[in-house]
Order: C-alpha cells, then sequence, then structure tokens
C-alpha cells in the first residue's frame, strides 16, 4: 500500500506536494503540516439517477413565513425546510436583530427555533429578545458557544437554526483558529451536511471585509442555497436586504426595513418623495430593484469652485455621475468643469438602476439654472447625449401614478397611460422642461 506524503497549510487549507515555508496562498509562515494518505481509491456511494418528468411530478417544498411579508416576496414565498441562508452585513446593522426576529416570528407558528450565539452571553440576547418584544417564546431555545459539533448534535425536530456568527464558531476536527479559512470553510461544510440531512433551515451570520465582501472563503457563498446581504448607513434608520443569490427564488429583490426601538419594521410601498413640493435641484424618477419599483428622489447641488471641480455623490454611482456631468458639459456647453457637483439620494438608497441618469442630469441642471423641475423624469444617458428607453416602463408608470406624480418626461409615451407624458429624446430638451432655452442655458453661470 503506497502512501502519498503532501502539506497542508493550518491557516487557509492549501495543499502542496513539497514543503513550503511561507503560504503561496494566505501567506502565512510555517503553517506547513505533513499530511499522509494512501493511494487506493476511496470507495463511494452510488449516484442516484431519475429522470426528470418524474421529478417534475414532485410537490413544492411546503415553504414557511419568516414573519416579513416583504422578506418572504424577497427569498420567493418564504423559508424552504433545508435552506441554507448567509446573511452579510456590516457591524451594527441589525443582523443580529433581524435574525432574532425572524425566530421570534417563525416560533410563535409552533415551530422549534434554536438561536446560537458564540460572540454575546445569554444576558445579553435576553437583553434584545426584551427590546424586540419576544423573550416569551416557549419554543425559542438560545445557547451560548462556539463548538459546532456540539451544537449540531442538539439539532433534532428543530425547523430553524442560527448561527451568530459562522466567523466565531470552531471546529474540532480541523487545525486553524476561529474565523480563519479554514475553519470557516469546516463549519460551513459541516452545518449544511446535517441541516440538509435533517430538513433544517439555517441562517449563517457572516462578518464583512473593509470593501464589503463576506469574510471568509468564497467557497462558503458558493455551496450556501441563499445569500442576503444587510446594507444602511449609519445617519438613517431606513435598512435595505438584498437578495445576491437564491437557488429557491429570484435574485436581485430587496426588502426595506426601518430601525425603531422596538426592533425592525418593515416598510411597504416605500417612497421618500412629496408629489406636492417643487425644490430646486430636486428630482424625482422611479427605479426597478428586482421585481418591484421604487419612486426615489435625487437630489443635486451645483456651486462655483475656486479650485479643482469637485464630483461627490451619496448613493448613485459616482462613475455614472461623472459621465453625466461630462455629456451635460459637452452637449449643452455649459461650463460644469468649474463647479462643484454633489449629488445625494434621499432616504439612503443605492441606485444601480440607469434610467435615473436622466433624473440626476435634471436635478444638476436645476440646480445649475436655478430651476424647479416639475415632472419625474426616467431615461439613461448616453454619451452622445440621447436618452433611451428603460425597461419595465408599464410598472414604472403605474408606481409613479399611485405615488401620486400624474406627469413624467420619458424617451417614449406608446403605451403609456394614467399619467401626462412629455417626451425628450436628448439632454438638450430637459433645458425646455426646465423652462429654459439652450442658448440661455449657455450662457448661464451659476451663481454658488
Amino acid at each position: 500500500m503506497k502512501q502519498r506524503v503532501s502539506f497542508r497549510c493550518s491557516e487557509c487549507g492549501f495543499e502542496s506536494p513539497k514543503w513550503f515555508g511561507k503560504c503561496p496562498q494566505c501567506g502565512q509562515w510555517n503553517t506547513a503540516v505533513q499530511k499522509s494518505t494512501t493511494g487506493n481509491r476511496v470507495e463511494g456511494t452510488t449516484p442516484s439517477i431519475v429522470a426528470l418528468s418524474e421529478l417534475s411530478q414532485r410537490l413544492e417544498p411546503n415553504r414557511f413565513t419568516t414573519g416579513f411579508s416583504e422578506l418572504d416576496t424577497a427569498l420567493g414565498g418564504g423559508f424552504v425546510p433545508g435552506q441554507i441562508v448567509l446573511l452579510g452585513g456590516e457591524p451594527g446593522v441589525g443582523k443580529s436583530t433581524l435574525a432574532l426576529q425572524i425566530c421570534s416570528a417563525v416560533s410563535q407558528k409552533g415551530l422549534n427555533c434554536f438561536y446560537v450565539t458564540a460572540e454575546e452571553s445569554l444576558d445579553q440576547v435576553a437583553l434584545r429578545a426584551r427590546r424586540v418584544r419576544c423573550a416569551n417564546q416557549k419554543t425559542l431555545m438560545i445557547a451560548s458557544s462556539s463548538d459546532v459539533e456540539s451544537i449540531l448534535d442538539e439539532l433534532h425536530s428543530c425547523h430553524l437554526v442560527v448561527f451568530d456568527s459562522i466567523q466565531t464558531m470552531r471546529s474540532l476536527e480541523t487545525d486553524g483558529y476561529p474565523g480563519g479559512v479554514l475553519q470557516v470553510r469546516m463549519v460551513a461544510e459541516k452545518i449544511i451536511e446535517r441541516c440538509k440531512v435533517l430538513g433544517t433551515t439555517a441562517i449563517l451570520i457572516a462578518h464583512v471585509t473593509k470593501g464589503g465582501d463576506i469574510a471568509g472563503p468564497k467557497l462558503v457563498e458558493h455551496i450556501v442555497d441563499t445569500v442576503l446581504y444587510f446594507e444602511g448607513e449609519r445617519n438613517t434608520d431606513i435598512k435595505i436586504l438584498r437578495t445576491m443569490k437564491n437557488r429557491f427564488g429570484p435574485s436581485g429583490e430587496i426588502a426595506i426595513f426601518e430601525m425603531t426601538e422596538n426592533g425592525l419594521k418593515e416598510l411597504r410601498g416605500f417612497v421618500k418623495t412629496d408629489p406636492t413640493s417643487q425644490h430646486i435641484g430636486n428630482c424625482v424618477t422611479c427605479i426597478i430593484e428586482g421585481s418591484r419599483a421604487f419612486i426615489v428622489q435625487l437630489q443635486a447641488l451645483v456651486s462655483r469652485s475656486k479650485v479643482n471641480a469637485r464630483r461627490v455623490s451619496n448613493g448613485y454611482d459616482i462613475t455614472r455621475l461623472l459621465m453625466v456631468v461630462a455629456v451635460l458639459s459637452k452637449h449643452l456647453k455649459i461650463p460644469l468643469e468649474f463647479h462643484d457637483v454633489y449629488v445625494n439620494v434621499l432616504g439612503g438608497l443605492k441606485i444601480t438602476d440607469t434610467a435615473a441618469d436622466a433624473a440626476v442630469a435634471g436635478a444638476i441642471l436645476s440646480s445649475f439654472l436655478e430651476k424647479p423641475v416639475d415632472v419625474a423624469m426616467l431615461g439613461e444617458i448616453g454619451l452622445d447625449g440621447r436618452v433611451k428607453g428603460m425597461s419595465r416602463l408599464r410598472t414604472r408608470v403605474e408606481a409613479l401614478r399611485k405615488a401620486g406624480y400624474l406627469k413624467a418626461a420619458m424617451p417614449v409615451s406608446e403605451g403609456v397611460n394614467g399619467i401626462d407624458v412629455v417626451q425628450f429624446k436628448s439632454i438638450t430638451d430637459i433645458t425646455k422642461i426646465l423652462g429654459v432655452s439652450h442658448r440661455d442655458a449657455r450662457g448661464t453661470v451659476g451663481k454658488g
């Protein structure tokens, strides 16, 4: 029986047939551990081969609610038994509060829940439970432990389990410190294997890096069923939960929450605008996130700069802002290169929908020309100055109408009912919407 000798890094799990002083994957020194294996082939299990026609006749899995209708929609109808959910977010955003409230709502339905914390004591969890008013749930069990094997042995007849957090759990069957690449991977694999066998839904709370990525190996994001990212600015109570990956429903959906004294409260029909107010430098648009439409208000401030002009954006992609400013300067011949431009999305939202370009341009011109915008604006701006159409036009128009906006500017008008449409094909038409001619716009210099 021939033995094969290899060396494995105790920090990240990298393997090499030769000894190494510095791990080429994680960069740590003196972490090589010798490992001997036999050359015999390990007998595996026989694969299960089933015709697709037989699988299609099986019933849909019985989902159960999270307690938040917005979150149920983002997940595609609620939790699926055996679903593994990775919940990431910055410190203090509300991950533990959300997970505890979900456990409370699930336990109120008579289902058994298990909340495992390796970061806090039981008294700290009890304080949070009293704050969110879920301290009297008899089917909600709490444990404070970092040993994943001992916790998994207790998962009997449990419908939902929460691990807070996966970076602080550890497995005794492998080397490395909690939070290391090797430990995080081993802990995740053990949890997934056990929960899939029992049909227990698991929520794995995860930390994020400075770059905003979930800490640990990327493998964890690949092997889980669903990846949720919880985000929110520290100076606002609005929190947004994004579905980055979902094997049991659509991805790209979002759910909006508000942090209150009694925990998180879901917001239905999120609208942070006022249809009756028309202020200089403000413009309203409708964006699509997942399958839903949201009305948002964009603000812009253009002020004279004595030094190098600045471009600052909060909630809107800075690269697209630079492009919109360059297109306005080129095609309208206005001296934005001598002005600072600040753009803000009201309510703390982060916009990725390019249909907001027209509203950004409208808000910038409104501030520069000191003229209010009295219509909602939709459209994607190209480098040639033309305004292009957008997807889901009817959904956007219906959302505007329900929010009280009965007039909108957009590049197309066919098939639009319920609101008055001001059609414009290029950015030069935006000055006409503001009641200023193209020539007057070129001769205007901001007073800021």
